[in-house]
């Protein structure tokens, strides 16, 4: 078996730390610009090293538990302990701006979740939050949670195209209707949620909370239903205009 861990009796000392910093700095700023596992060609780009050189270096790292190397081999994950330290994605100004719109327009509170693929199943991320009056509610699971536990998560399984996502008769009416609703991961609250497009690729899901009172009530439920179908609509327009065309 082939030993890979760097060799610092040649390197020296204080390169082999230095060469392990821009390793991780690289990995860590590629990750968080797409969420993604990150190609050892990337790594080694971002850290001015050779491919063989970073990948002595990640497969070192891996043997410390601090980098994963998940399907496919050749990408590397750095293996963060808690959500908090997880990166979260940052929305446009123009999004923010349609976010709050939603919220001043329903007076309830609206969520953007983006789609998270840093493990091996895909989770939901909260990556912008309109409390309006409400008092910000302190619950881990309406910022991350797996897909299928709630109406975002759910719109998201519904609109990714997942192998590892089944496809059943839930998540094909939300595809046939473009909204989910339903209770939340929130004692008392609901949930109303459709997707949000860049282009042919689901990117998110917006969000509003309601009570169940709420929901009981039929204008309420309508009008809230169009305000996200129309808010999602002005997001996925903005972010397929800002989509790059490639060209033959």
């Amino acid at each position: 078996m082939l030993d890979t861990t760097p060799d610092t009796h040649s390197e020296g000392a204080g390169n082999v730390v230095r060469r392990v910093i821009d390793v991780l700095h690289a990995l860590q700023t590629r990750q968080q610009q797409t969420g993604r596992a990150v190609p050892l060609r990337d790594v080694a780009q971002q850290a001015g090293l050779t491919s063989g050189t970073a990948c002595r270096y990640l497969q070192a790292l891996v043997g410390t538990g601090k980098v994963r190397q998940p399907q496919p081999r050749g990408a590397y994950l750095l293996d963060w302990q808690t959500p908090a330290d997880k990166p979260q994605p940052s929305p446009s100004q123009a999004i923010r701006r349609t976010l709050t719109t939603l919220q001043t327009r329903t007076g309830q509170t609206a969520l953007l979740y983006a789609p998270f693929h840093l493990g091996e199943h895909p989770e939901r991320l909260a990556v912008e939050v309109q409390w309006g009056m409400r008092p910000a509610l302190d619950h881990d699971a309406l910022h991350l949670a797996p897909l299928g536990i709630d109406p975002p998560g759910r719109v998201l399984a519904a609109a990714m195209k997942n192998p590892g996502i089944r496809i059943d008769t839930q998540l094909r009416e939300i595809r046939h209707t473009g909204y989910a609703i339903g209770p939340s991961v929130l004692d008392g609250y609901h949930a109303v949620a459709a997707p949000v497009w860049r282009g042919p690729t689901a990117a998110g899901a917006v969000t509003l909370m309601l009570t169940h009172r709420q929901t009981q009530s039929p204008r309420t439920r309508n009008d809230c239903i169009k305000a996200v179908m129309d808010a999602a609509g002005a997001m996925s327009g903005h972010l397929t205009r800002r989509t790059p065309q490639r060209t033959a």
